[in-house]
């Protein structure tokens, strides 16, 4: 009966998978032409020749840009490219401002014993360094505050840095002991 239940609940995530799968089958499919040489793929359109001022030959590859020569006109004097708000919507994308520096969890490990861990955001806007201490201990008197105990000790505590590909990541984690009234 558990493996039934356990086996239905990654369906939704396998049926996710699959069409994030096709979506990007899709994608790639349609970007995909036959040409046999440079010739078809002028005749097509995905190539553009040109010459230079030295009179040599090149090739345009795509021959339209993918990104159209647009803009949005804010005033009447000043307008911002489309090139531009894209590259600042994946700059903000990345980097978010606006979400806290670290993300973490909290979990109860027995009757008077919570792990804590936390890792921070890879990119950080301001510094970070050392606020992983305050942050551990904010967690802990929370959990103190809204279990109503008179408070806790530190059982173990540790901080580092992961590497990863892009960037390294912060991370802290510890485990407390909480004191009964």
């Amino acid at each position: 009966m558990s493996e039934r239940r356990a086996s239905a609940g990654l369906q939704p995530v396998a049926v996710l998978r699959g069409l994030t799968f096709a979506a990007a089958a899709l994608l790639i499919g349609g970007c995909y032409h036959q040409a046999q040489s440079v010739s078809d793929s002028l005749d097509a359109g995905l190539i553009a020749r040109g010459t230079d001022s030295k009179g040599n030959t090149r090739y345009n590859v795509p021959a339209n840009p993918i990104v159209p020569n647009a803009s949005l006109k804010v005033t009447p004097n000043y307008s911002i490219s489309l090139e531009t708000m894209l590259i600042g919507a994946a700059i903000y994308y990345f980097v978010d401002p606006l979400a806290p520096n670290w993300e973490g969890e909290m979990r109860r490990v027995s009757d008077d014993t919570f792990s804590i861990s936390m890792r921070s955001k890879r990119f950080r806007s301001t510094g970070g360094d050392g606020e992983a201490g305050r942050v551990f201990k904010r967690n802990a008197e929370q959990i103190v505050r809204e279990g109503g105990y008179a408070g806790y000790d530190i059982m173990a505590y540790s901080e580092g840095i992961e590497s990863e590909v892009i960037g390294a990541l912060r991370y802290a984690e510890g485990t407390i002991c909480i004191n009964r009234k």
